[in-house]
């Protein structure tokens, strides 16, 4: 069966006019870029993070995101229709690549920088892929999604584990700092290969005149909450992130008191990082062509509660570092893999603003938003109460995973609805 897959794809991709194909492989190297990126950059910022501000921060840095999460897309919304895909795009990489060069220079004299960017790093990359498959989103066909899009994650996870070998290997040799200009040349590629996909791309006669036809006078934040089926979509990010953030956390305050170097933890990090890139790119392929073909994209979404849940009662009754680190590394494969495809793949019958405009707000604003709402229990069990909070955020995790059960029987008779109107 499985071989029989395999077939079908390549004669579906012999079928392709070579300007798809060229979009596909653009694609593929943005995708490979921004994830390798990423991999270089969130080691290093999570553990000069730590060894300024210490995990009881954590919540802080969290709450603070909440605010510059909201003004980055504002801004997004508001220069999308006016600049184009492309200069967005050129914008947001110069934001970037100058923070990411003053931090590696100033961070040991301004340790404030490294709060800032602890922040900055979890929303930029954020915009960087929402821009990708929003392009991909308006380009791909759906009768293709299941297969491509697997690929295109599991490329992505690639890049991830390219570029998480470098703090991996490298921290303790170049300083944990110094990483961070290891990102400029794969920016200019990204940038390259971006505009490439944009000209094959069903965009390619320029995205501001078609916006404009589609552009309502509806706030993208108000459209959300008029549809079930949006609202639905947000909630599933929301509660993914929320225990994406419990078990970060408990994993942050394991690893502070077991590894005390800086360049150490950066070090472990990025073999972490590593193994949950490898585990990413495995769990993309196998999402891709078998999970979703033979469970279905319903009982997909049904199994990623089920996993996270049994998760978090095995760290409950072993919370050990070894078994926060083993936590940690399944939940984030899965956010990164087999929940990021089945997730993207929701959005296919929605509108082409809904895919641009309003997901950037689901999949920006909602997604670290989700984090200041775990850090408010968080504090909360730290100052008012006095429960270990490591201990109790495993309880509230199953609750969550109570409700997400719930959310997706509702998710799922709206996409009925949506897609008979479609029709």
């Amino acid at each position: 069966m499985i071989k029989q897959k395999l077939l079908k794809l390549k004669e579906e991709a012999l079928t392709y006019d070579p300007s798809m194909r060229l979009f596909i492989l653009a694609a593929m190297v943005c995708a490979f870029c921004i994830s390798s990126e990423y991999g270089i950059t969130r080691p290093a910022s999570n553990a000069i993070f730590i060894s300024n501000f210490s995990t009881k921060a954590f919540p802080y840095a969290w709450l603070a995101t909440v605010p510059l999460n909201f003004l980055l897309v504002y801004l997004y919304n508001r220069m999308l229709p006016i600049l184009g895909c492309l200069k967005t795009l050129l914008s947001i990489i110069i934001a970037v690549l100058t923070i990411n060069t003053l931090t590696s220079f100033f961070v040991k004299s301004i340790p404030e920088l490294s709060f800032f960017h602890y922040i900055w790093k979890d929303l930029y990359i954020l915009l960087m892929f929402k821009q990708l498959w929003s392009l991909i989103h308006s380009t791909i066909d759906t009768s293709k999604a299941k297969y491509l899009y697997g690929i295109l994650f599991g490329i992505g996870g690639f890049g991830s584990i390219i570029g998480s070998l470098i703090p991996g290997f490298l921290a303790v040799h170049v300083g944990s700092e110094r990483l961070f200009l290891f990102t400029i040349p794969l920016y200019i590629v990204l940038f390259f290969f971006y505009s490439i996909a944009l000209k094959q791309s069903k965009l390619k006669k320029g995205f501001s005149d078609q916006f404009q036809k589609i552009k309502s006078t509806e706030s993208p934040f108000k459209r959300i909450f008029q549809k079930r089926y949006l609202t639905y979509i947000l909630l599933l990010v929301v509660f993914m992130q929320m225990s994406v953030a419990f078990t970060d956390y408990q994993f942050n305050t394991y690893l502070e008191k077991n590894i005390l170097d800086l360049d150490l933890k950066t070090q472990f990090c990025g073999r972490v990082i590593s193994i949950i890139n490898m585990l990413t790119t495995s769990f993309q392929f196998l999402g891709g062509f078998l999970l979703i073909h033979f469970m279905g994209l319903k009982k997909s979404h049904r199994l990623v509660p089920l996993l996270l849940c049994s998760n978090a009662l095995v760290f409950l009754f072993l919370p050990t570092f070894g078994m926060i680190t083993f936590s940690f590394i399944f939940i984030k494969s899965m956010d990164h893999s087999f929940f990021g495809i089945i997730r993207e793949m929701l959005y296919i019958p929605v509108g082409k603003e809904e895919k641009f405009r309003v997901k950037a707000i689901i999949d920006v604003f909602a997604y670290r938003t989700a984090k200041a709402i775990a850090s408010a229990f968080l504090l909360f069990f730290q100052y008012v109460t006095f429960v270990e909070p490591v201990l109790i955020v495993s309880v509230l995790s199953f609750i969550i995973f109570g409700i997400w059960t719930l959310i997706i029987t509702g998710l799922f008779r709206e996409k009925e609805n949506l897609t008979l109107q479609v029709s």
